[in-house]
C-alpha cells in the first residue's frame, strides 16, 4: 500500500452522522443460527470466527487463495454503467484469484433498494451469502446485532491478508474510529475512497473571457464579487448588444450547483453535507440561527433584488440548468457554482470561458468553504448469516484491498484503460507533492463498460492513487480544471469540524422526523428570504419556529451522542 499524504494540517474533529434509517418491522434474527462452512452447521460465535471452517484457505498472500473452488451469490445493486456483472473484467480477475464462482442477484439502486432489502430480512427470506453494495452506520448496526451480518473482528485478525495490511498502515490510522459499530463489532468491509476533489467540493466558476473584455481582475471578496456581477449585467459582455447576461445562476438538486451554501462560507461555516452542524469548544450548534448565516441571506438578497442572483437557482433542475450554460447562440452565464465543470458536454465551448474563484472572503474576514472528508469509510460489504463458507466470503472481501484490484476498481484495466504514467508530462496534483501514478488511455469512469464494477464495493483508494493522475493537456479537462481549484480550498474550514456522528438506534430513531422537517423548513426559508418572498425581519420568527420544530431537542440528543463518542464509551 501506498503512503496516503495528509490534504492540511488541522484538528479536525470527525465523527460519523447518521442520515438515513431502516425500515421498521425487521425482526431479529435468531442468534444460534448455523453459518458454518458448506452448511455443516458449524456456529459462528458472536465475537467472531467461532467454528468457521478455514481448511480451503491457501498459504496466506498464495494465489489463488482457496484450494478448491466456492460458489458464493452475491447481492449487488443494479447500474446502469455495468455491462454485465457475470462478465466484467474485475469479476473474472476476482474470482481466478480467489477460486470462486460468483452469481448474482440485483437489488435496485437507492433508496428503493433499501427498502427491498429490508422486506428480503423482515420476511426471513434466506440471505444471499454475501452483500455488496452501500449500507448506512445505523442499517449495519442494526442488522449486524440482530444477526442478520456476521462479525468479522477474529476473521481479520486471523485470515485476512490486504485488509489487515491496510488495517495496520499509516493511511488507515486516521479512520480507525469509524470501522467498529457501537457494540465493538466489525459487520463490515469498509470502502475508503480519498479524493481531494471531493473533500473540497464546494467551488466558485467565473467567465474570464468577460473578464478580460471588461478589464476586470478575479473578485476575493463579496463586495468585489458583487461590483464584477453588476458589470456582467450592465456592460454587455457577450457583445450582443442584448441585455440577456445572467450574472449568477445555479440549480437546485446538481452537485453543488446551488448558489447559496458556496457564497454562506463568506459569512459562516457551512458544513452542509452533515446537517449544516458546527461546534465550538465541544459543543454543537447549527449554521442556519448564527449571525453570519442571516447576514449571507442579506448580502444574497441584495444580489437576488437587483438581478445579479438569477430565481431560476431555486427552481430549475439540472437539466435545466445545462440548457442555459450550454446555449449554442451566445454565452450568456458570468458566474455559477457547482462541484466540477463535468457538468458541461465534454467538448464544450461554454466551458472553456470559465475558470475557478477562491473561496470568498466576508466583510467581517471570514472566508470559509465546506469540508467533506471524503476518505472516511463508508460501509459497503458484508457476509450474512446464510452464508455456506464464511471464510471463502471474507476473501471474497479480503481480496478487493489488494493493489491491482484498487486500481482496476477506479481506473479499469491496465494498459487497456490506463498505464504506467510517462514521467515527462505533468501530474494532475504534483504541486501538492503527489507522484504521478496513472496516465489514462481510454477514460471510462462514468460510462457504459465492462471492466470495473464503478467502485461500489470495498476498497482502500488513497490519495496518492487518486491524485496521481497525469494531466492530459487539455486545458478545460474537468478534472484538470478542479485539480487547478483545489489547492486554493484546501484548509479553509474551522479549528473544528463535525463529519458524523455515531447515532444509537433509538436516538436516531427520535431525530428522524424532526431532521427531516427542519431540513425542509430551512430550505424554504433560505430560499424565500433571498429571493424576498418572506422578509428577514421575519428572522426572530423563524428562529422561533425552528424551536418549535425540535431544534433544542435535535441538538440535545446529537450532543449526547458527540460527547459519547469523544470519551470513547459507545
Amino acid at each position: 500500500m501506498q503512503k496516503s499524504k495528509t490534504p492540511f494540517t488541522r484538528k479536525a474533529v470527525t465523527f460519523i452522522l447518521i442520515t438515513s434509517m431502516l425500515l421498521p418491522g425487521c425482526s431479529p434474527a435468531n442468534n444460534s443460527q448455523t453459518t458454518g462452512s458448506g452448511g455443516s452447521g458449524d456456529i459462528v460465535s458472536e465475537s467472531g470466527t467461532g467454528n468457521i471452517d478455514t481448511g480451503n484457505l491457501n498459504e496466506k498472500g498464495s494465489v489463488p487463495v482457496l484450494k478448491n473452488k466456492v460458489v458464493l451469490t452475491v447481492l449487488v445493486n443494479q447500474d446502469t454503467n455495468i455491462e454485465d456483472f457475470e462478465t466484467n473484467d474485475y469479476t473474472k480477475k476476482l474470482e481466478e484469484a480467489v477460486n470462486v464462482d460468483l452469481n448474482f442477484e440485483y437489488l435496485p439502486a437507492g433508496t428503493e433498494g433499501d427498502q427491498k432489502l429490508a422486506v428480503m430480512i423482515s420476511s426471513g427470506s434466506k440471505l444471499p451469502d454475501i452483500i455488496c453494495r452501500g449500507l448506512t452506520d445505523l442499517q449495519t448496526y442494526t442488522y449486524g446485532s440482530q444477526g442478520y451480518l456476521i462479525p468479522l473482528n477474529e476473521m481479520t485478525d486471523e485470515i485476512s491478508v490486504y485488509l489487515k495490511e491496510y488495517l495496520d498502515s499509516e493511511d488507515a490510522q486516521k479512520y480507525k474510529q469509524y470501522i467498529n459499530s457501537p457494540d465493538g463489532n466489525m459487520y463490515a468491509f469498509p470502502r475508503v475512497v480519498e479524493d481531494l476533489g471531493n473533500d473540497w467540493e464546494h467551488r466558485l466558476w467565473i467567465n474570464k473571457t468577460w473578464l478580460d473584455k471588461l478589464g476586470l481582475q478575479k473578485p476575493a471578496t463579496t463586495d468585489e464579487y458583487y461590483e464584477v456581477l453588476k458589470h456582467f449585467r450592465d456592460d454587455d459582455p457577450n457583445g450582443n448588444g442584448i441585455a440577456d447576461e445572467i450574472p449568477l445562476i445555479g440549480n437546485k438538486d446538481g452537485w453543488n450547483q446551488n448558489v447559496w451554501p458556496t457564497i454562506m462560507g463568506a459569512f459562516t461555516y457551512v458544513n452542509k453535507n452533515y446537517d449544516y452542524v458546527q461546534v465550538k469548544d465541544g459543543k454543537l450548534q447549527v449554521a442556519y440561527t448564527q449571525d453570519g448565516w442571516r447576514e449571507g441571506l442579506e448580502y444574497m438578497h441584495k444580489l437576488s433584488e437587483e438581478g445579479l442572483l438569477s430565481p431560476l437557482t431555486f427552481t430549475q433542475d439540472q437539466n435545466q440548468f445545462k440548457q442555459i450554460i450550454e446555449n449554442q447562440d451566445v454565452q450568456l452565464v458570468g458566474a455559477m457554482t457547482a462541484g466540477s465543470m463535468s457538468v458541461y458536454q465534454v467538448e464544450s465551448r461554454r466551458k472553456e470561458d470559465m475558470t475557478h474563484l477562491a473561496p470568498l472572503t466576508g466583510p467581517d474576514g471570514i472566508c470559509y468553504t465546506s469540508y467533506n472528508a471524503s476518505g472516511i469509510p463508508s460501509y459497503a460489504g458484508f457476509i450474512t448469516k446464510d452464508c455456506k463458507d464464511p471464510a471463502a466470503a471474507y476473501m471474497v472481501f479480503d481480496y478487493m484491498y489488494q493493489e491491482d484490484m484498487i486500481y482496476q476498481g477506479r481506473f479499469g484495466i491496465k494498459d487497456v484503460d490506463w498505464k504506467e504514467p510517462d514521467i515527462s508530462k505533468p501530474g494532475l496534483y504534483e504541486s501538492l507533492g503527489y507522484e504521478k501514478k496513472v496516465e489514462y488511455i481510454n477514460p471510462i469512469w462514468g460510462t457504459l463498460q465492462n471492466h470495473h464494477w464503478g467502485e461500489n464495493h470495498p476498497t482502500a483508494r488513497t490519495y496518492d492513487m487518486i491524485c496521481g493522475q497525469v494531466w492530459n493537456g487539455n486545458p478545460y479537462d474537468s478534472q484538470y480544471m478542479t485539480a487547478q481549484a483545489v489547492p486554493e480550498y484546501i484548509g479553509k474550514i474551522p479549528d473544528e469540524t463535525v463529519q458524523r456522528i455515531i447515532y444509537l438506534p433509538e436516538e436516531a430513531d427520535r431525530i428522524a422526523d424532526i431532521k427531516t422537517t427542519l431540513a425542509t423548513y430551512r430550505d424554504e426559508a433560505v430560499a424565500a428570504f433571498i429571493t424576498g418572498t418572506r422578509p428577514l425581519s421575519d428572522w426572530d420568527k423563524y428562529l422561533q419556529e425552528l424551536n418549535d420544530i425540535g431544534l433544542q431537542e435535535y441538538l440535545e440528543v446529537s450532543q449526547e451522542a458527540y460527547d459519547r463518542m469523544l470519551s470513547g464509551n459507545q
